[in-house]
């Protein structure tokens, strides 16, 4: 099985990122948007902290391509872009470059304030093409969708249309 992974990146108000659809694998080939930024208490705190969202995320693919995976350097703003086949290889990679992921070094408690962006965010892109868009769960860290709805040809219409959800600036809507 394949799991597509893909990361927007986008600033939040208080220095926090939106990683939309960020790393994870499971088996029925979800993807999960999630807040990003610098965890405390680890080693991968301090990775976090020296870098910007869009370094980490080279780094990320750096590191994974180290390690047998094959995988494109994001492009600054966008974020993490990849398909994982399941299997020990990419598990072994995630784990050796945890210190990189986007979803690694998200804060570790659940953020209120960006659970409620989260919930217009769903909202605004069910507005924008994708009726079948969940709302993020509580307490958990991002939004679960399926690989096909990653892939739907209006998903990238209908994330810029939203994505001043998260940075305050224009969008959040179909008719804006």
């Amino acid at each position: 099985m394949r799991l597509r992974i893909r990361s927007a990146l986008v600033a939040l108000p208080l220095a926090l990122t939106l990683a939309l659809t960020g790393c994870g694998a499971d088996d029925g080939g979800s993807t999960v948007a999630s807040a990003g930024g610098g965890k405390k208490g680890d080693g991968a705190a301090g990775a976090a902290k020296s870098v910007s969202p869009d370094e980490m995320g080279v780094k990320f693919a750096q590191c994974m391509r180290e390690h047998g995976v094959d995988m494109e350097d994001p492009k600054p703003g966008e974020g993490i872009r990849l398909t994982l086949k399941k299997g020990p290889e990419s598990e072994k990679a995630m784990e050796a470059c945890r210190e990189y992921s986007p979803m690694e070094n998200g804060p570790k408690q659940a953020d209120p304030e960006a659970e409620e962006k989260g919930r217009k965010f769903a909202a605004c892109m069910r507005e924008n093409g994708l009726e079948e868009f969940p709302d993020p769960q509580p307490g958990q860290r991002g939004i679960r969708i399926d690989r096909k709805m990653g892939e739907d040809p209006d998903f990238a219409k209908a994330q810029q249309s939203c994505q001043g959800i998260f940075s305050g600036g224009p969008g959040g809507g179909a008719d804006q």
